[in-house]
């Protein structure tokens, strides 16, 4: 009897530790959207391993650049014959020892251009790459505030849900008081108290839907934990203007198409640099080496002239890699198109968007004013028995859908808004730039 007060004392102690600990972690820390930015900028894997990326195509371009300048090479060496060599008996004498330094220099002369073209190949890689962590960053910040407005739809949510609720207990208890006093049947007190139980049960899934879009938001910013949008309605200027300027400059400055752009600009220098591949090689070449049979050696000696190299078996390889870097080309020009299909496709339809919740936002607001207006009429009325709970209840269901569709037609405006500048952000004005 006694280990079981003892259990018993064990749990009630460490039970409500348990729901405190589990309501602190579900609650997550709250964030505003720029500080939420600005911790995916600092977090986010993809943002971080293109950062590297970025370096890694500096240190080739740095070091494709040195190609053209003169290379200058320092090698030693030490052989040992097995027997006599009659070119090295005058120089040695009878030794077997062979130590041989040299010190050389070699510039290229011709195609000098082959090598350029490999330069802007690589320097075009690296812009590439930098446009593309530009790009990837504004994927990130349109995931994060769609994440950021979506868990701000289920909180806004969440609360009307909780007043629906608290309206309904105020409604029940009426309900209560008028059937005792006659006025009302018990089916009245039932279709409310159903009604209540409903709303409740749908807050309990509120809530955990609001708490996975909190763990979304999170993930998208780059970190393990529940993250909750801080708690306040976008405020939209109803005379925010999109401009179609992006549509005629066949959206210029785009990053995702700067970046298939540069990559077009590298197979033009890559077929370029291929095609000199057939060309003789001309460079010049100066050596002073020393040879003998002790260390260090002395006979110090030099020679300096220039050498010419021409490709005479390798000719088909070449045409093959030329041909590869064309088709190359033209599956880049043709994602070129696509690129550019897709970013019209989805400023349209953004803008449309915009300006069609730009439109309906006063006339829900004043839909969802009359609607509230309706609901006080009716509770009123409800209270003094002129109206049935069904009434009640239908004029309720209007003021939440109408809340809720307000809602959400400023939540789709910021998030449309919000792809807007994925795309083009200079399109967004509080002036007609059409």
């Amino acid at each position: 009897m006694k280990s079981i007060r003892k259990t018993l004392s064990v749990l009630m102690a460490v039970i409500p530790f348990t729901f405190f600990y589990i309501n602190c972690y579900c609650e997550g820390k709250t964030l505003t959207l720029e500080e939420c930015l600005n911790v995916a900028d600092r977090n986010n894997p993809e943002l971080i391993s293109q950062q590297y990326k970025i370096e890694e195509m500096n240190s080739a371009y740095k070091q494709q650049k040195s190609t053209i300048i003169p290379q200058i090479d320092a090698n030693m060496n030490y052989l040992r014959y097995g027997s006599q060599l009659q070119s090295k008996k005058t120089l040695f004498g009878p030794s077997l020892d062979d130590y041989y330094t040299e010190i050389s220099l070699k510039q290229i002369l011709f195609p000098y251009e082959k090598y350029t073209e490999k330069i802007k190949s690589s320097e075009s890689t690296l812009n590439a790459e930098t446009y593309k962590y530009e790009q990837l960053k504004r994927t990130v910040h349109l995931s994060v505030k769609k994440a950021y407005y979506e868990q701000l739809r289920t909180q806004f949510t969440l609360q009307t849900q909780k007043e629906l609720i608290d309206r309904l207990k105020e409604q029940y208890n009426t309900a209560q008081l008028l059937y005792n006093s006659g006025k009302t049947t018990i089916l009245d007190v039932l279709k409310i108290q159903t009604q209540l139980t409903s709303a409740e049960d749908v807050l309990d899934n509120l809530k955990n839907l609001t708490y996975t879009k909190s763990l979304l938001l999170g993930q998208t910013m780059g970190i393990n934990e529940a993250v909750n949008a801080s708690f306040d309605l976008p405020e939209i200027n109803e005379n925010i203007k999109i401009s179609t300027r992006c549509i005629n400059d066949e959206f210029t400055n785009n990053p995702e198409l700067e970046y298939i752009n540069n990559l077009v600009k590298k197979a033009e220098y890559d077929i370029s640099s291929v095609s000199k591949e057939k060309f003789p090689e001309i460079f010049f070449k100066a050596d002073y080496f020393r040879e003998d049979k002790t260390f260090f050696p002395y006979n110090p000696n030099w020679y300096a002239g220039v050498f010419l190299s021409v490709p005479l078996f390798d000719r088909k390889v070449i045409t093959s890699k030329i041909n590869q870097t064309k088709y190359k080309k033209d599956q880049l020009i043709e994602t070129q198109k696509q690129v550019k299909l897709n970013l019209l496709v989805k400023f349209q339809s953004a803008r449309a968007t915009v300006i069609d919740k730009l439109n309906r936002l006063k006339t829900k607001k004043k839909v969802l004013d009359l609607s509230k207006e309706s609901l006080i009429a009716a509770e009123l009325r409800y209270n003094t028995g002129k109206i049935t709970a069904t009434e009640l209840l239908d004029t309720e269901t209007v003021w939440l859908d109408s809340k809720l569709d307000y809602i959400s037609n400023i939540i789709d405006c910021v998030i449309s808004l919000a792809e807007i500048e994925y795309i083009c952000p200079e399109s967004i004005s509080l002036e007609d730039n059409k």
